[in-house]
Protein backbone atom coordinates (compact mmCIF):
# COMPACT_ATOMS: atom_id res chain seq x y z
CA UNK A 1 0.00 0.00 0.00
CA UNK A 2 2.58 2.59 0.55
CA UNK A 3 4.73 2.00 -2.23
CA UNK A 4 1.12 2.10 -4.17
CA UNK A 5 0.70 5.90 -2.55
CA UNK A 6 4.25 6.49 -3.37
CA UNK A 7 4.21 5.84 -7.05
CA UNK A 8 0.80 7.86 -7.19
CA UNK A 9 2.19 10.82 -5.62
CA UNK A 10 5.08 10.78 -8.57
CA UNK A 11 2.63 10.07 -11.12
CA UNK A 12 1.08 12.79 -10.25
CA UNK A 13 4.10 15.68 -10.10
CA UNK A 14 4.76 14.20 -13.70
CA UNK A 15 1.67 15.29 -15.02
CA UNK A 16 1.77 18.63 -12.91
CA UNK A 17 5.30 19.35 -14.44
CA UNK A 18 4.00 17.68 -17.81
CA UNK A 19 0.66 20.38 -17.72
CA UNK A 20 3.19 23.25 -16.86
CA UNK A 21 5.37 22.25 -19.72
CA UNK A 22 2.09 21.53 -22.48
CA UNK A 23 0.62 25.82 -21.09
CA UNK A 24 3.93 26.91 -21.93
CA UNK A 25 3.93 25.79 -25.13
CA UNK A 26 0.23 26.47 -26.14
CA UNK A 27 1.15 29.89 -24.86
CA UNK A 28 4.16 30.11 -27.32
CA UNK A 29 2.16 28.74 -30.09
CA UNK A 30 -0.82 29.60 -29.57
CA UNK A 31 -2.85 28.93 -32.97
CA UNK A 32 -0.12 28.61 -35.02
CA UNK A 33 0.96 32.39 -33.82
CA UNK A 34 3.41 34.11 -32.21
CA UNK A 35 2.43 35.15 -28.66
CA UNK A 36 4.27 38.19 -27.40
CA UNK A 37 5.18 38.82 -23.66
CA UNK A 38 6.58 42.05 -23.07
CA UNK A 39 8.55 41.66 -20.05
CA UNK A 40 10.26 38.80 -21.94
CA UNK A 41 10.86 41.17 -24.73
CA UNK A 42 12.68 43.54 -22.29
CA UNK A 43 14.47 40.34 -20.51
CA UNK A 44 15.90 38.68 -23.78
CA UNK A 45 17.02 42.23 -25.24
CA UNK A 46 18.71 42.89 -22.18
CA UNK A 47 20.05 40.08 -21.53
CA UNK A 48 21.36 39.63 -25.14
CA UNK A 49 24.33 37.16 -26.34
CA UNK A 50 24.92 37.38 -30.25
CA UNK A 51 27.08 34.63 -31.47
CA UNK A 52 29.82 36.47 -33.68
CA UNK A 53 29.31 33.57 -36.20
CA UNK A 54 25.26 34.03 -35.99
CA UNK A 55 26.09 37.72 -37.06
CA UNK A 56 28.65 36.75 -40.01
CA UNK A 57 26.13 34.74 -40.73
CA UNK A 58 23.68 37.66 -41.09
CA UNK A 59 25.90 39.85 -42.93
CA UNK A 60 25.37 37.20 -45.35
CA UNK A 61 22.27 37.34 -45.94
CA UNK A 62 19.77 39.69 -48.40
CA UNK A 63 20.33 42.91 -46.07
CA UNK A 64 18.48 44.46 -49.05
CA UNK A 65 15.21 43.25 -47.60
CA UNK A 66 15.79 43.24 -43.91
CA UNK A 67 18.52 44.98 -41.76
CA UNK A 68 21.00 43.09 -40.04
CA UNK A 69 19.29 44.28 -36.69
CA UNK A 70 16.51 42.89 -38.27
CA UNK A 71 17.77 39.63 -38.35
CA UNK A 72 19.37 39.74 -35.13
CA UNK A 73 16.24 40.46 -33.78
CA UNK A 74 14.45 37.52 -35.52
CA UNK A 75 17.79 35.10 -33.95
CA UNK A 76 16.68 36.59 -30.46
CA UNK A 77 13.61 35.86 -30.52
CA UNK A 78 13.05 32.57 -31.92
CA UNK A 79 17.08 30.99 -32.37
CA UNK A 80 16.42 30.08 -35.74
CA UNK A 81 19.03 29.49 -37.87
CA UNK A 82 17.46 28.91 -41.29
CA UNK A 83 17.20 32.60 -43.41
CA UNK A 84 13.44 30.75 -44.34
CA UNK A 85 12.38 30.20 -41.20
CA UNK A 86 13.90 33.49 -39.84
CA UNK A 87 12.33 35.37 -42.74
CA UNK A 88 8.67 33.60 -41.82
CA UNK A 89 9.77 34.63 -38.06
CA UNK A 90 10.59 38.14 -39.07
CA UNK A 91 7.53 39.00 -41.05
CA UNK A 92 4.75 37.63 -38.63
CA UNK A 93 6.27 39.64 -35.68
CA UNK A 94 6.73 42.69 -37.83
CA UNK A 95 3.07 42.46 -38.60
CA UNK A 96 1.61 41.65 -35.60
CA UNK A 97 3.67 43.40 -33.38
CA UNK A 98 4.75 46.97 -35.05
CA UNK A 99 4.89 49.23 -31.66
CA UNK A 100 7.46 46.33 -29.80
CA UNK A 101 9.53 45.33 -33.23
CA UNK A 102 10.11 49.29 -34.38
CA UNK A 103 11.41 49.78 -30.56
CA UNK A 104 13.49 46.48 -31.03
CA UNK A 105 15.25 47.57 -33.99
CA UNK A 106 16.07 50.73 -32.98
CA UNK A 107 18.25 49.46 -30.18
CA UNK A 108 20.09 46.67 -32.67
CA UNK A 109 20.44 49.81 -34.58
CA UNK A 110 22.00 51.78 -32.00
CA UNK A 111 24.26 49.14 -31.10
CA UNK A 112 25.43 47.76 -33.97
CA UNK A 113 24.97 50.30 -37.00
CA UNK A 114 28.02 52.79 -36.11
CA UNK A 115 30.93 50.25 -34.91
CA UNK A 116 33.85 49.97 -36.65
CA UNK A 117 36.89 49.39 -34.54
CA UNK A 118 37.70 47.35 -31.81
CA UNK A 119 38.81 50.17 -28.79
CA UNK A 120 42.23 49.04 -28.35
CA UNK A 121 44.37 50.03 -30.67
CA UNK A 122 46.86 47.27 -32.37
CA UNK A 123 50.90 47.25 -31.72
CA UNK A 124 53.01 47.41 -35.60
CA UNK A 125 56.51 47.12 -33.81
CA UNK A 126 55.32 45.31 -30.70
CA UNK A 127 53.12 42.05 -31.74
CA UNK A 128 53.62 40.60 -28.42
CA UNK A 129 51.52 43.67 -26.97
CA UNK A 130 48.25 41.58 -26.61
CA UNK A 131 44.97 41.90 -24.68
CA UNK A 132 42.33 39.10 -24.04
CA UNK A 133 38.60 39.95 -22.72
CA UNK A 134 36.23 37.23 -21.39
CA UNK A 135 32.57 37.38 -20.75
CA UNK A 136 32.29 39.68 -17.81
CA UNK A 137 29.05 41.80 -18.15
CA UNK A 138 26.72 41.55 -14.49
CA UNK A 139 29.52 39.69 -12.83
CA UNK A 140 29.55 40.30 -9.18
CA UNK A 141 31.37 43.61 -8.51
CA UNK A 142 31.82 44.76 -4.18
CA UNK A 143 33.48 48.48 -4.92
CA UNK A 144 31.05 50.80 -4.21
CA UNK A 145 28.29 48.27 -2.73
CA UNK A 146 27.37 45.15 -4.40
CA UNK A 147 26.15 44.95 -8.17
CA UNK A 148 26.55 43.69 -11.78
CA UNK A 149 29.49 44.30 -13.85
CA UNK A 150 28.20 46.87 -16.45
CA UNK A 151 30.62 45.66 -19.30
CA UNK A 152 33.78 43.91 -20.11
CA UNK A 153 37.18 44.27 -19.04
CA UNK A 154 40.03 44.20 -21.94
CA UNK A 155 42.75 43.24 -20.06
CA UNK A 156 46.63 43.63 -21.36
CA UNK A 157 49.58 41.45 -22.18
CA UNK A 158 51.83 44.51 -20.45
CA UNK A 159 51.18 45.24 -17.69
CA UNK A 160 51.93 49.52 -17.81
CA UNK A 161 49.63 51.89 -17.50
CA UNK A 162 49.29 54.46 -20.74
CA UNK A 163 50.97 51.79 -23.19
CA UNK A 164 48.05 51.24 -24.73
CA UNK A 165 46.05 53.52 -27.49
CA UNK A 166 42.39 53.36 -26.61
CA UNK A 167 40.24 54.18 -29.92
CA UNK A 168 36.96 55.02 -30.26
CA UNK A 169 35.09 52.36 -31.71
CA UNK A 170 32.28 54.58 -33.61
CA UNK A 171 31.91 58.10 -34.61
CA UNK A 172 30.32 60.32 -32.11
CA UNK A 173 30.49 63.13 -29.51
CA UNK A 174 31.97 63.46 -26.51
CA UNK A 175 29.06 63.46 -23.79
CA UNK A 176 30.92 62.68 -20.45
CA UNK A 177 34.25 62.96 -19.24
CA UNK A 178 36.35 63.38 -15.91
CA UNK A 179 36.75 61.09 -12.94
CA UNK A 180 34.50 58.75 -11.18
CA UNK A 181 35.11 56.46 -8.44
CA UNK A 182 33.88 53.50 -9.82
CA UNK A 183 35.52 53.92 -13.47
CA UNK A 184 38.52 56.47 -13.31
CA UNK A 185 39.24 58.45 -15.59
CA UNK A 186 36.54 57.74 -18.29
CA UNK A 187 35.32 58.96 -21.53
CA UNK A 188 31.63 58.45 -22.53
CA UNK A 189 31.07 58.75 -26.47
CA UNK A 190 27.47 58.99 -28.14
CA UNK A 191 27.05 57.60 -31.07
CA UNK A 192 24.77 58.69 -34.29
CA UNK A 193 22.15 56.10 -33.70
CA UNK A 194 21.58 56.63 -29.62
CA UNK A 195 24.44 54.35 -27.81
CA UNK A 196 26.64 55.46 -25.13
CA UNK A 197 29.78 53.99 -25.49
CA UNK A 198 31.78 54.33 -22.02
CA UNK A 199 35.53 54.25 -21.45
CA UNK A 200 36.48 53.52 -17.51
CA UNK A 201 39.89 52.84 -15.82
CA UNK A 202 42.01 55.86 -18.27
CA UNK A 203 45.32 56.28 -17.34
CA UNK A 204 45.17 59.68 -19.48
CA UNK A 205 42.97 61.47 -22.50
CA UNK A 206 44.72 61.97 -25.89
CA UNK A 207 43.76 65.62 -25.34
CA UNK A 208 41.78 68.06 -23.34
CA UNK A 209 37.97 66.87 -24.56
CA UNK A 210 35.24 68.94 -23.87
CA UNK A 211 31.46 67.75 -24.02
CA UNK A 212 29.63 68.17 -27.50
CA UNK A 213 33.18 67.74 -29.14
CA UNK A 214 32.98 65.02 -31.98
CA UNK A 215 35.00 62.25 -32.84
CA UNK A 216 35.91 59.61 -35.10
CA UNK A 217 35.66 55.89 -35.69
CA UNK A 218 39.37 55.07 -34.88
CA UNK A 219 40.47 58.10 -33.47
CA UNK A 220 43.04 57.92 -30.43
CA UNK A 221 41.22 59.18 -27.10
CA UNK A 222 42.99 58.14 -24.46
CA UNK A 223 45.42 55.26 -23.05
CA UNK A 224 44.46 52.39 -21.34
CA UNK A 225 45.52 52.50 -17.15
CA UNK A 226 44.27 51.42 -13.72
CA UNK A 227 42.60 54.54 -12.23
CA UNK A 228 39.82 54.49 -9.95
CA UNK A 229 38.09 52.25 -7.24
CA UNK A 230 38.61 55.52 -5.41
CA UNK A 231 36.93 59.40 -4.36
CA UNK A 232 40.05 60.37 -4.56
CA UNK A 233 41.06 61.72 -8.10
CA UNK A 234 44.38 60.47 -9.57
CA UNK A 235 44.16 57.06 -7.42
CA UNK A 236 45.95 54.41 -9.60
CA UNK A 237 46.71 50.90 -8.89
CA UNK A 238 43.96 49.15 -7.03
CA UNK A 239 43.93 46.11 -9.94
CA UNK A 240 45.60 45.71 -13.12
CA UNK A 241 45.71 47.85 -16.22
CA UNK A 242 42.72 47.44 -18.55
CA UNK A 243 39.69 48.95 -20.26
CA UNK A 244 36.54 48.56 -19.17
CA UNK A 245 34.35 48.54 -22.51
CA UNK A 246 30.78 49.07 -21.53
CA UNK A 247 27.26 50.34 -23.95
CA UNK A 248 24.28 52.03 -22.52
CA UNK A 249 20.78 52.67 -24.03
CA UNK A 250 17.64 54.89 -23.23
CA UNK A 251 14.94 52.63 -22.86
CA UNK A 252 11.51 54.29 -23.94
CA UNK A 253 10.64 56.19 -20.93
CA UNK A 254 14.68 57.98 -21.11
CA UNK A 255 15.72 55.25 -18.40
CA UNK A 256 19.52 54.15 -19.13
CA UNK A 257 20.25 50.41 -18.55
CA UNK A 258 23.29 48.66 -19.84
CA UNK A 259 23.75 45.84 -22.44
CA UNK A 260 26.33 43.19 -22.85
CA UNK A 261 29.19 44.51 -24.69
CA UNK A 262 30.82 41.26 -25.29
CA UNK A 263 29.61 40.09 -28.35
CA UNK A 264 30.35 43.69 -30.62
CA UNK A 265 33.76 43.31 -28.96
CA UNK A 266 34.03 39.49 -30.73
CA UNK A 267 32.54 41.04 -33.78
CA UNK A 268 35.34 43.89 -34.05
CA UNK A 269 38.17 41.74 -32.47
CA UNK A 270 39.37 41.93 -35.83
CA UNK A 271 39.19 45.37 -36.84
CA UNK A 272 41.67 46.58 -34.81
CA UNK A 273 43.13 50.21 -35.97
CA UNK A 274 46.92 49.57 -35.82
CA UNK A 275 49.92 52.03 -34.96
CA UNK A 276 53.29 52.42 -33.70
CA UNK A 277 53.62 51.89 -30.16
Amino acid sequence: MKERRICCVILFVILILFDVKLTGILQEQKNGQLEFDPEVYHTTFRNQQVDPLIYQNFLDYDTKKYSVSEYIAGYFYQGEQSKTALTARIDQFRLQYPNEWNCYVSYEDAIWADVRYFPVAASMNHPDATVAFDDSWMQSRTFGGNRGHEGCDIMASVNTRGYYPIVSVSDGVIEKIGWLPQGGYRLGIRSPHGAYFYYAHLYDYVRDFVPGEPVTAGEIIGFMGDSGYSKVEGTVGNFDVHLHFGIYLNDENGKEFSVNSYSVLKMLEKKKYRCMF
